[in-house]
C-alpha cells in the first residue's frame, strides 16, 4: 500500500453495538482506529449467571444459589501556593483497553500478547483509540486530566490517556497549587507555530471563525503547569471542515500533512459532539465546533447545532475548564464568570447547578472527583448533594459505558492522591456503581452494606504502611519514584480490592461439578466493571494471591511465632511474583493490618474498621512534607470524623491502634528487603535449572510430564545451594530422582 492509501482507512463498528466511527492515520504507519462502547458487547452475552455456594473454606457462586451462610455478604480551610512553574515529566503513555502506544518497551510484548486473549482487542491490537473518543456533551475537555504528549520508541508523538503527575514537585511538598493573581498564558514556540498556522488558514481562506483553545490547556497554563492537550474550538464551522482547509494549506507550503480523523456524535452515550482530530507540526490536536442545546417535549436528548462561547461554556464540566484563549485576540475568555475566580480560590464547580451537569453526562460526577483529588481543590457543596441523587446514579450506571467509568478511575488511580479520590467515591455512595455493576444480584443482596468502608479501611491501611516504611527510610519517593505508574495504580487497587478476595463467580454454562468454571470476584471487577486489560486484572488478582502467601511465609501473623527466613521460601515466592514481589510483600504486610478482612474467606467486617474509614486518613504524615502517600493533600476526603465534646477524635484511640501496627509491620517489610538483598535473590526468577532437560533426562531416564517436578526440585536445590556446581546437582538429583519418578503420579487426561 502506498503512503496514500495507508493515510485514511475505515473501520466498520460493531453490528449490535453503539455506532462510533473514527480512523485515522499517521504517514508513520501508525493507524489509529475509535471503538466507542461497542468494545463491551462482544463479552457481555457471555458472562455470568450466579448464585451462592460454599465451596471448601471460599465463598463461590453458582446457578443455583444454594443455602448456606455467607459472609461474603465539607473540609476545613487550608493553606494554599500560588503556583510557580516546575518541571514536568512525561509518564509512560497508555490507551483505553485493547490497544497500545507508546510503553515501556519491556512491557510491548506482554501487552500484545495479553491483547491476542480479548477478541475485541484482537481487532484492535495494533492501533491506538483516538484520545477524544470518550469527550463528553459539550467536554472536549474529556481527557484533559493529564493527557500529555509522550514519544514512542520510533520518536513519532503519541497522546497517552492519561500522564502521571505524581512526581510534579509540588506534589512531592503536597502543595495544593492555585493560580496566581493576574495569570497570563505563556505559549511555548511550538504553540506559537501551531497557532500561527491555524490564523493563517483563517486568513488565507477569508474563513470567518474564531478559533479558540478550550478547557484543560487554559487552566494548566494558568496554574503554571506544561500542557500539551490542546483542543481547538470553533464557533462556526465543524471540526473536520476546518482541519481539511488546515491540510489544504500545509500542502500548498509543502509541508507535512496527515490524515483526519472524525469521531462521530453518539448521543445514547452521552457523546452529541462530532470531534475531528489531526496533526500539526507533530502535535495533536483537536477541533470541535462551540455547541448549544435544545431539548423537546419527547426527549430528553438534546438536538445539537451552533452556539456561541458562552453557550458552551456554561455546558462543560467544570467552570475551571470552561475557560478559553482566544487565539485571534490572544487573551483568556471567562464566558461564566466564575472559572478564573474558582481557578484562584481553589474550588470545583460546576458551570450550572450539578443535577443539570451530571444529568447531561453522568461521568462528569467522576471527573469532578479526579479533579478534586488531582489538585487538593474543594469540591463545592451542591456537586456533593448532586452526586448522591438517585436519578444521577441511575443515569451513571446506565448510560456511561463501562470504558469510560474505568478510564475515569484510572485517572484517579494514577493521580497525586488517589486515596482522597476512592474516599469520594464511598462518600458518594458509588462503590456499586463503579466497582460492583459485574455482581449477581445474589451476591449484592448479601454484601455487607458497609463493604465500601471495609475495602477503603483496607486502602487505607496501606496508606499507613506506606507511610510508616517512607518515615523509616527518610525517604518518601518509593511509591512515587520506584515504582511505575502501573504499579502503583496495582497496588492500589488490590489494596482497595483485598476484602472482596476469596470470593468467585460460576460461569454461564458451566453447571456446578468436577469441571465448574469460576471467576474470581477481584479479576471481575478489574476486567469487567472497569473494563482494563487482561494484563492489569492477572497483576492485582497475583499481587493479592501472593500477598496471602506471604503474610503467612514472611511476614507473620500477630501472636503467632515469626517465620523462620529461609533462602528456599523467599526464593519460591519471589519466583512466583517475579518483579511485583515488592508489592505482593507490602501487601502481605497490610492484609495484617487491624481491621483488614477478607470477605470471600468468612472473615467480618469490624465495626470500628468502618467508623474509621468515615474519618480522615489515619496514616502518619509524611516526615518532611505534608499528607500521606495516597493522600496528599487530604483536602478532599470530606469529613473529619465523630468529635466528642472535648473536641478530640471519637476513634483516635483505633487510629493509633493501625498507626502502631503499620510500623510494626514496616520494620518487617525492611528486614525482609535486606534479607532478599543479602541473599541476591532479586532477580531469581530469572534464574534457570543448571542442568539442561536433555540432562536430566538422560541421568534419570524420565520422560513426560514428570520432568517438570524433577526440574522444579532442581531449582529448588539451586535455591537451598546457590554456590552449589554442575557436579553436585547431578549427585543431588540422581540421589532424589528415583523416589520421586516411583511416586508420581499422572495426572488424568485434560485435569
Amino acid at each position: 500500500r502506498t503512503p496514500a492509501a495507508r493515510e485514511r482507512t475505515t473501520h466498520e463498528s460493531h453490528s449490535n453495538a453503539t455506532r462510533q466511527v473514527a480512523s485515522f492515520s499517521t504517514l508513520e504507519g501508525r493507524e489509529r482506529v475509535g471503538v466507542g462502547p461497542c468494545m463491551s458487547c462482544c463479552t457481555a452475552a457471555t458472562r455470568t449467571a450466579f448464585g451462592l455456594l460454599r465451596r471448601g473454606s471460599k465463598l463461590s457462586l453458582s446457578p443455583t444459589g444454594s443455602a448456606g451462610s455467607s459472609r461474603l455478604p465539607a473540609v476545613a480551610r487550608r493553606g494554599r501556593t500560588s503556583r510557580v512553574p516546575a518541571a514536568f515529566r512525561n509518564a509512560p503513555a497508555f490507551t483505553s483497553r485493547g490497544g497500545l502506544v507508546s510503553l515501556h518497551r519491556r512491557h510491548a510484548e506482554v501487552l500484545a500478547r495479553s491483547s491476542r486473549n480479548n477478541p475485541v482487542s484482537r481487532a484492535v491490537s495494533s492501533v491506538a483509540s483516538p484520545p477524544s473518543q470518550d469527550a463528553s456533551v459539550g467536554d472536549v475537555e474529556a481527557k484533559a486530566s493529564g493527557a500529555e504528549i509522550s514519544r514512542g520508541g520510533d520518536g513519532a508523538a503519541v497522546r497517552p490517556e492519561f500522564c502521571d503527575i505524581s512526581e510534579e514537585e509540588d506534589v512531592q511538598k503536597r502543595r495544593i497549587v492555585v493560580m496566581e493573581p493576574g495569570a497570563t498564558v505563556v505559549c511555548t514556540a511550538e504553540e506559537e507555530k501551531i497557532f500561527g498556522t491555524l490564523l493563517d488558514v483563517v486568513k488565507r481562506y477569508e474563513l470567518p471563525v474564531t478559533l479558540r483553545v478550550a478547557g484543560g490547556w487554559v487552566r494548566d497554563k494558568l496554574l503554571g503547569k506544561h500542557s500539551s492537550d490542546i483542543d481547538i474550538a470553533l464557533d462556526t464551522m465543524m471540526g473536520e471542515e476546518f482541519a481539511a482547509k488546515v491540510n489544504e494549506y500545509l500542502q500548498e507550503k509543502g509541508e507535512e500533512t496527515h490524515g483526519v480523523g472524525v469521531i462521530q456524535s453518539n448521543p445514547d452515550q452521552s457523546k452529541h459532539l462530532e470531534t475531528a482530530t489531526m496533526r500539526v507540526h507533530g502535535q495533536w490536536l483537536d477541533l470541535v465546533n462551540l455547541r448549544s442545546e435544545e431539548y423537546t417535549e419527547a426527549s430528553r436528548i438534546p438536538e445539537m447545532k451552533f452556539g456561541s462561547a458562552t453557550d458552551d461554556a456554561y455546558r462543560r464540566d467544570l467552570t475551571i475548564n470552561s475557560l478559553f484563549y482566544n487565539i485571534n485576540l490572544r487573551c483568556v475568555e471567562d464566558f461564566t464568570g466564575m472559572g478564573l475566580k474558582d481557578l484562584q480560590d481553589g474550588m470545583v464547580r460546576t458551570p450550572l447547578p450539578p443535577r443539570t451537569t451530571f444529568l447531561d453526562d453522568p461521568l462528569r460526577i467522576l471527573r469532578s472527583v479526579r479533579f478534586a483529588s488531582r489538585f487538593g481543590f474543594s469540591l463545592d457543596d451542591a456537586i456533593v448533594h448532586a452526586a448522591t441523587d438517585a436519578e444521577v446514579q441511575e443515569k451513571l450506571l446506565s448510560k456511561v459505558s463501562r470504558e469510560r467509568v474505568g478510564k475515569e478511575v484510572q485517572g484517579m488511580l494514577r493521580g497525586p492522591s488517589p486515596g482522597d479520590a476512592l474516599s469520594l467515591l464511598c462518600r458518594f455512595n458509588l462503590f456499586d456503581t463503579v466497582f460492583a455493576t459485574s455482581f449477581p444480584e445474589t451476591l449484592t443482596s448479601r454484601l455487607p452494606p458497609t463493604v465500601a468502608w471495609g475495602c477503603l479501611h483496607s486502602m487505607r491501611c496501606l496508606d499507613a504502611v506506606l507511610s510508616s516504611l517512607a518515615n523509616s527510610r527518610g525517604d518518601a519517593s518509593f511509591f512515587t519514584k520506584e515504582l511505575t505508574c502501573e504499579e502503583r495504580e496495582w497496588l492500589v487497587l488490590a489494596a482497595f480490592l483485598a476484602p472482596l478476595e476469596g470470593g468467585e463467580f460460576q460461569a454461564l454454562g458451566h453447571p456446578a461439578g468436577k469441571k465448574t468454571k469460576f471467576i474470581p470476584v477481584v479479576h471481575t471487577v478489574v476486567k469487567e466493571a472497569l473494563k482494563w486489560r487482561v494484563k492489569d486484572a492477572e497483576a492485582v488478582s497475583l499481587v493479592l494471591e501472593l500477598a496471602a502467601d506471604m503474610r503467612w511465609s514472611l511476614i507473620g501473623r500477630d501472636g503467632a511465632e515469626l517465620p523462620k527466613f529461609t533462602r528456599l521460601r523467599a526464593g519460591k515466592l519471589l519466583r512466583r511474583g517475579k518483579e511485583y514481589w515488592r508489592l505482593a510483600l507490602i501487601m502481605g504486610a497490610v492484609l495484617e493490618m487491624p481491621g483488614v478482612v477478607m470477605l470471600g474467606e468468612g472473615d467480618e467486617l469490624q465495626p470500628w474498621a468502618v467508623e474509621l474509614a468515615k474519618g480522615p486518613p489515619s496514616a502518619e504524615p509524611l516526615a518532611e512534607s505534608k499528607g500521606s502517600p495516597l493522600h496528599a493533600f487530604s483536602a478532599t476526603s470530606l469529613g473529619e470524623g465523630e468529635r466528642t465534646k472535648d473536641g478530640v477524635l471519637s476513634d483516635e484511640a483505633d487510629a493509633a491502634k493501625v498507626r502502631v501496627s503499620a510500623k510494626k509491620l514496616s520494620v518487617r517489610v525492611r528486614e525482609v528487603e535486606d534479607a532478599v538483598a543479602a541473599m541476591n535473590l532479586d532477580g531469581v526468577w530469572n534464574m534457570r535449572p543448571i542442568l539442561d532437560g536433555g540432562k536430566v533426562m538422560k541421568l534419570t531416564g524420565a520422560k513426560g510430564p514428570v520432568m517438570k517436578v524433577l526440574t522444579e526440585r532442581l531449582i529448588d536445590w539451586q535455591l537451598e545451594n546457590p554456590e552449589g556446581g554442575e557436579e553436585e546437582a547431578t549427585a543431588f538429583l540422581a540421589s532424589v530422582s528415583e523416589k520421586i519418578v516411583g511416586e508420581y503420579v499422572q495426572p488424568p487426561r485434560g485435569a
